[in-house]
């Protein structure tokens, strides 16, 4: 079996992370991928910009289209990105996060409803002004 060297396709999910100087290109970018490891990647500044409006550092991380140098079959950098297949990408929900709707049925539940009027919305005014009833 022969391992990838050379120029080739790549597609990763990472988060950027930082900014490294390089005298000799514009700048390289420290990209962490989801198992952990870090990878650098040479963009445009125009490029750059278009990553970064994408990632919030820390909520979402960005799927990287593009070609990557490889030698002994290890991706050694992102030399190139395809913006039009360059995305966003929202985390997965934790399962151990209550959802927005479950948080507000748990609240439903420790109302005592028996306190709440019924005629609530008919006579907003009076229960929150404490102008006078309105009757049918």
């Amino acid at each position: 079996m022969t391992e990838k060297n050379g120029r080739h396709p790549v597609e990763v999910i990472a988060e950027v992370k930082s900014m490294e100087l390089d005298l000799d290109h514009n700048g390289s970018y420290k990209l962490q991928l989801e198992d952990g490891s870090t990878i650098l990647a040479d963009f445009t500044s125009s490029q750059w910009s278009y990553v970064e409006s994408m990632h919030n550092h820390g909520k979402y991380s960005v799927k990287i289209v593009g070609e990557g140098d490889y030698a002994d079959g290890q991706l050694r950098k992102i030399v190139s990105i395809d913006l039009t297949k360059t995305r966003r990408v929202v985390p997965p929900q934790d399962p151990e996060m209550p959802t927005l709707w479950h948080r507000i049925s748990e609240i439903g539940k420790s109302v005592d409803w028996s306190d709440v009027p019924t005629d609530g919305a008919k006579n907003f005014h009076h229960y929150l002004y404490g102008r006078a009833k309105v009757d049918d």
